[in-house]
């Protein structure tokens, strides 16, 4: 089906140490991929920030819209800012922080119709 999805009409997803809104998915509006907006507020001593996770069952790639960051997968890190893309293999730990004064804003795309399974790595 083609459309166009608002902001505003997305679900809010309940995900630490962020904003996250599911614009895009099976369970809004029948897709069969999940598109997400998120944003990391910049870093306060009395918020934990999210640790690492995984995706074991797919690949994300993330397009940065606004900020300054830094991603982390494994044992390497890299900054990110507005135009950067970041491509995550399935089952890869990963991390993504805001390094800057303004919200760090990205576009969260994931192949798959619902991300079921997130997972802390072992």
């Amino acid at each position: 089906m083609t459309a166009v999805i608002r902001p505003e009409q997305g679900r809010m997803l309940p995900l630490p140490g962020r904003t996250a809104t599911e614009l895009v998915s099976a369970a809004e509006g029948g897709h069969d991929v999940t598109v997400r907006r998120v944003v990391i507020p910049p870093e306060r001593p009395s918020v934990t920030p999210r640790g690492p996770h995984v995706h074991p069952d797919c690949t994300e790639v993330m397009l940065v819209l606004a900020g300054s960051g830094e991603f982390t997968a494994g044992d390497r890190s890299w900054p990110a800012g507005p135009g950067d893309v970041i491509v995550v293999s399935p089952g890869q730990p990963h991390r993504t922080r805001n390094t800057g004064p303004d919200d760090l804003v990205l576009c969260c795309v994931f192949p798959v119709p619902e991300l079921v399974t997130v997972e802390d790595p072992p």
